[in-house]
């Protein structure tokens, strides 16, 4: 009874400790910011944090990524202007015209590079454009400005995910397949894969990661406690 009892409560503690937490990014609070090509951003929620870059690639999809400006825009989200266009409207999205854009999102858990389960984005056209995407997810810290397309797979990305949808001026929530990372290369359609001829535009307004919560030190103090009380209950049954 005493060994089953021990089992349980430390399955238990541990599911607890170890239990799924679904945790939500914002990217439609606060003030209209711009910043210099390359820029960053961060967003924290309690011991999760996300850091946010931007780049473009060739519209031929030939060459290395290039580093862009990510802007988040009051109540609209983020949206970057790439080296190649004006930053003006609707150019200042998230676009395929021209040199596609790309938000790399990297995934920290208690300031520490982690893997995490990507499960859902929302992009916003904000205006009647084409709402298609592609997606890589990935464990890499490789600086995308020193490889191509063709390179991602070598530096940990996974295959590439494309999810089409439909030229409208209502907002969608992308469901994220492709695996866990602690990175999401994120943006508008890429060429190819029975690409449509219609350009996407968008801004990324939230997005949605499902991961393993860090275990807190008072769980593991909870079951000593619980196990030191075990044992004392079984010395006093011995006696």
């Amino acid at each position: 009874m005493y060994k089953t009892c021990k089992v349980g409560l430390l399955s238990l503690l541990l599911t607890a400790a170890a239990s799924a937490a679904t945790v939500s990014f914002d990217f439609t609070n606060g003030s209209s910011t711009g910043g210099p090509d390359g820029n960053s951003k961060t967003y924290t929620n309690g011991i999760y944090s996300v850091v946010a870059t931007s780049f473009s690639l060739a519209g031929n999809l030939a060459g290395n990524f290039a580093t862009a400006q990510l802007d988040q825009y009051n109540s609209l989200g983020l949206g970057v202007c790439d080296r190649f266009e004006t930053c003006s409207n609707p150019e200042h999205q998230v676009d395929n015209h021209g040199y596609d854009d790309f938000v790399l999102f990297k995934f920290y858990v208690s300031g520490v590079l982690t893997a995490v389960d990507p499960a859902s984005i929302v992009i916003n056209p904000y205006g009647t454009y084409d709402r298609d995407v592609t997606y890589y997810i990935g464990n890499s810290t490789t600086n995308l400005s020193t490889i191509g397309l063709a390179g991602l797979s070598g530096a940990g990305f996974g295959g590439r995910n494309d999810d089409d949808s439909t030229v409208s001026g209502n907002s969608r929530s992308v469901s994220l397949g492709g695996g866990n990372g602690n990175e999401l290369l994120f943006g508008a359609r890429l060429s190819g894969n029975h690409a449509d001829d219609h350009l996407d535009y968008f801004k990324i307004e939230s997005l949605t990661i499902s991961t393993v919560a860090t275990p807190e030190p008072a769980t593991f103090g909870l079951a000593g406690i619980a196990l030191l009380g075990l044992g004392l209950i079984r010395n006093r049954r011995k006696s």
